[in-house]
């Protein structure tokens, strides 16, 4: 009778961007935890600084492979590095061989990458992972009927029914997929851990305080943003909270300091200083151009978990659950003057309530609880 031990289940995966990490790092603790040898591949390339990877920033179980420079987020470099890497993933499983590939997509290219390598071993589990849709995404009206769209988004779709599993990780983005495929996938709500800070709300008595958290970039509704806040500053002053970077972040703050009071805190890693910045503020700020498709933005996942109440006008799973939870205010970007009434009614009371309903949401469905606990029940499933 052979009694050496079983060989864990070997896992590898796949994450083209630091900005997507931290749920690779998830994945791997989720695994690891049920026995199996992990190993994330992400490039030595930082999308968020335009640097290598740091020594010291390096994470345990990650191997760093190659990836080109590049400083602009849309050009051929990025592209070209995104292949490059996607097919240096393939050549480095070959010998690492792994029982099971969850691939983070995107980038499109892993997509078609994956779906040779398991083409070439039809016995490993296949996962693709969508967290985030190229070129939907792109706040570029009409871009996503052009050819060269049609061809960055046949990269992915061409190959998500090599997959054993898809999983999407918002509603919004299963419902396109399924409209564009016929795949429909698992919803796996994209979470962050709860830092147990201490909350003590600190608003101001007559002044309305609101926060922008994240990267200011070409998705950000800057125009939309000015105007909403000159419609406040009229009945009100305000304070904004910026806590942030990025490459408008210098033309947001010279555009709105003219009309509001902005208090710049730079980047804040400390979670219970970023707390302390939120019980001060009355509504977290969400507003992107209307042509992006996102479900559910990495700001507003903050903003829940710090019991903080959104000002939102992305459409999908943060809209819908706005309207049904109660946890912030929806905007339609025709009709500002609505929501800016909204917004001032919405100070007292009301503005406590929806900071528990902020909070129990995220409990209920975004925090690392709950992912863990649905990601197991749809592997455990038949």
């Amino acid at each position: 009778m052979n009694t050496s031990p079983r060989k864990p289940i070997r896992t590898a995966i796949l994450c083209i961007s630091d900005v997507y990490l931290s749920r690779g790092l998830q994945l791997q603790a989720f695994y690891e935890a049920r026995g199996e040898e992990v190993v994330i591949l992400t490039p030595d390339f930082s999308h968020r600084h335009k640097a290598p990877i740091a020594p010291c920033a390096k994470k345990r179980g990650v191997e760093y492979l190659h990836h080109r420079p590049y400083q602009k987020n849309l050009s051929w470099q990025r592209l070209l590095g995104h292949a490059e890497f996607s097919r240096d993933a393939r050549k480095y499983l070959e010998d690492w061989k792994p029982d099971r590939i969850h691939a983070l997509v995107p980038a499109n290219t892993i997509a078609r990458e994956m779906d040779k390598y398991k083409k070439e071993h039809p016995e490993v589990l296949l996962y693709f992972d969508l967290i985030d849709l190229w070129p939907e995404s792109l706040p570029v009206k009409g871009f996503e009927k052009t050819p060269p769209a049609w061809i960055w988004k046949h990269l992915r779709n061409a190959h998500l029914a090599a997959a054993n599993k898809v999983f999407a990780e918002c509603g919004l983005f299963a419902n396109r997929i399924e409209q564009q495929t016929g795949v429909r996938p698992e919803i796996l709500y994209w979470s962050i851990p709860d830092d147990k800070t201490d909350s003590k709300l600190n608003l101001p008595a007559s002044r309305l305080s609101l926060c922008y958290l994240g990267s200011v970039n070409n998705i950000i509704d800057l125009e939309a943003m000015q105007t909403f806040l000159s419609l406040l500053a009229k009945e009100i002053p305000v304070d904004l909270h910026v806590i942030a970077n990025g490459e408008k972040k210098a033309e947001m703050v010279e555009m709105l300091s003219g009309i509001v009071h902005v208090i710049d805190h730079g980047l804040v890693y400390d979670p219970q200083a970023k707390q302390d910045i939120f019980d001060a503020c009355h509504f977290g700020l969400n507003l992107m151009k209307s042509e992006v498709v996102i479900g559910l933005s990495m700001k507003s996942l903050d903003y829940l978990k710090g019991g903080l109440p959104i000002v939102n006008s992305l459409q999908g799973d943060l809209h819908d659950w706005i309207a049904t939870s109660k946890c912030g205010i929806n905007i339609d970007h025709n009709d500002l003057e609505s929501a800016a009434k909204q917004v001032l009614e919405s100070m007292g009371e009301v503005n406590l309530q929806m900071r528990a309903n902020a909070r129990r949401l995220y409990t209920q469905t975004l925090s690392i609880d709950a992912f863990e606990s649905h990601l197991n029940k749809i592997l455990t499933s038949r």
